[in-house]
């Protein structure tokens, strides 16, 4: 029952004021020179909050969950607010796929407690998905229980506020690892390199526009680790080619616009000495090839028509290094017809030494990179990385990017190894090293 107080005239005030107390504090929701009136609106705000709770009192999660499914894709299908509808996407599949077939239908939303969360969590391992997956959804019932809570459907979401599938010991498996995402594979500096000269334009006859733009696009991806959908947002306008900056601001998923991930995924940064000249030769490239049109796209699709120019496709980029990676040994590939239409084939992987996200490895690549660098020198700071990579955190990007050793190989670098170890730990035996 919500909690009401009547104010009665005083002070030369006519009014008698009905207060409700909302959010710990009591406001005034009316007011009217006759008590009767204050009365009646004071017993409609009862009637509907008992009512409210009879509705609350049988409202079960599965169906609390897919009005908060169903919420989170209203918000990203409104272009005037910041959700990615892609980034909803998610919690719709998870009632799909685990909560309306599996949670039990009879368990209301005031009954989800830490032992239910338990229970489902053992029940999605023992229906074959992994401890990461079911972990991905089992803590999304805190965030249905918050917006249960906004919606006053319940008062608190109680011991849930602090739930951790990683802290109940119950659910901690035998292997470690099954605990830790999978990783994504790092493209070494030998790796590379043989990917920027399989693309290099100036190494083949006759280089076409098409040529161009896929090595510049490599170009960027290996010098800056941007994320693919940062890529294909790019525009001239945010490549200052003479002060030497790009500014990352506007991202494209599939033909969703955003503005980053996160508050530092905007920024600006300098531009890699040895990627300014690919970026000037792109530039007079791309002017040639839509003169007379002034496109803003930094990579559109290259098709001569008035009509309006779109980005490139995240697929046609996908494809294109996954064909790389076929032709240089680092994965394999095959070309299949597409269905009704056998004379356009499409990229199917069957594997990769990158994994199913041909783009990750140039961000870890370049953030492993840009950490060696700065902690060579001194006069870095961790922005440095931070503001390239675009995190706010420096601790994050050294754990989920930096953290890859095997960067450098080759006889010289394992013998720059050997010799810190010798100087590390100069202790010395009478044995003789043989090998």
């Amino acid at each position: 029952m919500p909690l009401t107080k009547i104010m009665k005239p005083k002070g030369g005030c006519k009014y008698h004021r009905l207060l409700l107390k909302v959010d710990g504090k009591y406001k005034v929701v009316f007011k009217s020179t006759l008590k009767s009136e204050v009365n009646l609106e004071r017993a409609k705000i009862r009637a509907k909050a008992i009512d409210t709770n009879a509705l609350v009192s049988k409202k079960t999660f599965v169906n609390l969950y897919k009005e908060f499914a169903e919420h989170k894709i209203s918000i990203g299908q409104n272009d005037r607010l910041g959700g990615k509808y892609m980034s909803m996407k998610p919690y719709m599949s998870m009632y799909r796929k685990h909560i309306a077939p599996n949670f039990d239908p009879n368990i209301l939303v005031n009954e989800v407690t830490e032992g239910v969360a338990v229970d489902f969590f053992t029940k999605l391992i023992s229906l074959g998905n992994s401890w990461i997956q079911s972990e991905n959804v089992v803590m999304t019932f805190k965030t249905a229980l918050k917006y249960a809570k906004r919606k006053n459907y319940i008062t608190s979401i109680g011991a849930m506020e602090d739930f951790k599938c990683r802290d109940q010991e119950e659910l901690i498996p035998k292997d470690p690892k099954e605990m830790q995402s999978k990783e994504t594979p790092m493209i070494t500096l030998e790796q590379a390199e043989r990917l920027m000269a399989y693309f290099d334009p100036t190494k083949k006859n006759n280089p076409s526009t098409k040529d161009w733009m896929y090595f510049t696009i490599v170009s960027l991806f290996l010098f800056t680790g941007m994320r693919m959908s940062e890529l294909r947002g790019l525009k001239w306008k945010v490549i200052d080619l003479i002060n030497k900056t790009i500014t990352v601001e506007l991202t494209l998923v599939g033909t969703e616009k955003g503005y980053g991930k996160k508050d530092g995924s905007r920024r600006t940064y300098r531009i890699h000495p040895n990627l300014m000249p690919i970026l000037v030769q792109w530039k007079a490239k791309h002017t040639r090839h839509f003169t007379p049109h002034k496109i803003s796209w930094l990579f559109p699709s290259l098709m001569k028509t008035e009509e309006y120019i779109v980005p490139v496709c995240d697929r046609t980029i996908r494809d294109m290094l996954n064909m790389a990676y076929h032709n240089l040994g680092f994965a394999k590939v095959n070309l299949v017809g597409e269905k009704g239409r056998l004379n356009k084939k499409r990229v199917v992987v069957e594997w990769s030494i990158f994994g199913t996200a041909p783009t990750k490895t140039f961000r870890h690549f370049a953030a492993t990179c840009l950490w060696d660098a700065q902690n060579s020198n001194v006069p870095l700071t961790d922005n440095f990385v931070c503001n390239y990579i675009g995190h706010k955190d420096p601790k994050f990007s050294k754990r989920r990017y930096g953290k890859h050793l095997n960067l450098r190989g080759g006889a010289e670098h394992e013998a720059k190894v050997d010799q810190s170890l010798i100087n590390a730990i100069p202790l010395t035996s009478g044995v003789n090293n043989e090998n």
